[in-house]
């Protein structure tokens, strides 16, 4: 019994080391928690508040930000609820205000896109055209789809891309003019002119069976063809042409060849002070001519032309077939020519303005109009 005693006194004295290192290391951990529970858990406390109150802001701040930007912003959950929309949004998709309401309502296709993230979509919306950015969030609480109106940058490559058709379109028009030129002025040389000073040439080699007057008459003939073609290759200019005459000139010769009944009325001043804009009247009427005896099946035309003190009117019409709707596709440029397209261009490069009306089976009818420069 007595040993007993003494060994316990022994154990928890200071002279036993293992009681010495048992109360260090209760006052040691002692020591930690309480520096965990003063210093540590406050600090991490405050650490934690501090970073929820620095998302709160930078979502405070996002919001702000998607509020103010002009562009549509739409925040969905991971179930594809719409969660936050900010006023631009809202005046393209009025419905968005529902609440809860599914992003495939609004979008249906965006959801099916695996490139999230990566590269903006084309989306259609009504007449708007947008790029669309879908970003998730990392830890996938929401996402974040950017919308970008680029309708006009569209609009700009489709106005480019018609005017590419059209200048293609044009220059194998010119090129196939250019060739149907050359053919008609070998014809003439060999089959008119050539053929006529061939019969001179004959003529002369029998002085003594044919007259002077019958070689003079050929040599005539062969004078008049070479000056008629000079005439039709000649560029023509209105500096001291008169409009009126050159005008009529063309409608009885169209009305002549093609045995369309062209009638030609003209009032006002024969002489038009802008030289630039008599020969562009004068091509456009000529192009519409041209159109009318090829594709019109017209048995009547008109031109109307008036030349007034402030403006200069050009009216012509036909009782034909009209203009195929095909016809104002860039595709079908090929099919139907370009004639009216480049009637536009000439019109609108002079500051004037064309309108068309045309209706299947009741004729076609141009209103072209210049106003002068005061």
């Amino acid at each position: 019994m007595n040993n007993i005693d003494t060994y316990t006194k022994f154990f928890f004295s200071f002279e036993n080391p293992l009681f010495v290192a048992l109360i260090v290391s209760v006052l040691v951990i002692g020591a930690v928690i309480l520096v965990f529970i003063k210093v540590i858990f406050p600090l991490q406390k405050s650490f934690v508040t501090a970073q929820q109150k620095h998302l709160l802001e930078k979502a405070e701040l996002m919001a702000l930000f998607a509020e103010m930007d002009p562009d549509p912003l739409i925040r969905i959950d991971s179930q594809g609820l719409i969660i936050h929309t900010n006023e631009a949004s809202k005046k393209i998709f009025p419905e968005i205000i529902q609440e809860k309401r599914n992003i495939e309502g609004i979008l249906p296709d965006l959801m099916s896109r695996t490139n999230f993230g990566e590269v903006p979509s084309i989306e259609k919306v009504g007449e708007r055209i947008y790029s669309v950015l879908v970003r998730p969030q990392l830890d996938n609480s929401f996402t974040n789809i950017y919308m970008h109106d680029i309708t006009q940058i569209k609009n700009y490559e489709y106005t480019l891309e018609t005017y590419k058709s059209r200048l293609k379109s044009f220059a194998e028009r010119l090129d196939s003019e250019n060739e149907q030129l050359k053919k008609t002025l070998s014809s003439e040389l060999h089959d008119n002119i050539g053929q006529l000073l061939i019969l001179v040439k004959l003529k002369l080699a029998n002085m003594e069976k044919h007259h002077a007057s019958e070689i003079e008459l050929d040599v005539d003939s062969v004078y008049h063809k070479i000056r008629e073609i000079s005439k039709n290759l000649r560029p023509l200019e209105f500096k001291d042409e008169r409009l009126k005459m050159a005008m009529q000139t063309l409608v009885q010769t169209v009305s002549l060849n093609s045995q369309i009944d062209g009638s030609f009325d003209f009032l006002g001043e024969d002489v038009v002070t802008d030289p630039k804009i008599g020969l562009c009247i004068y091509r456009v009427v000529q192009e519409a001519l041209n159109n009318i005896m090829k594709h019109s099946r017209a048995t009547e035309f008109s031109v109307q032309i008036g030349n007034y003190s402030d403006k200069i009117n050009v009216v012509v019409s036909d009782n034909g077939i009209g203009i195929p709707n095909e016809y104002y596709s860039s595709k079908e440029f090929k099919n139907y020519g370009t004639g009216l397209f480049s009637m536009k261009e000439r019109i609108e490069n002079l500051g004037g303005n064309i309108k068309i009306n045309s209706f299947p089976q009741e004729g076609t009818t141009l209103f072209i109009e210049f106003y002068k420069r005061g």
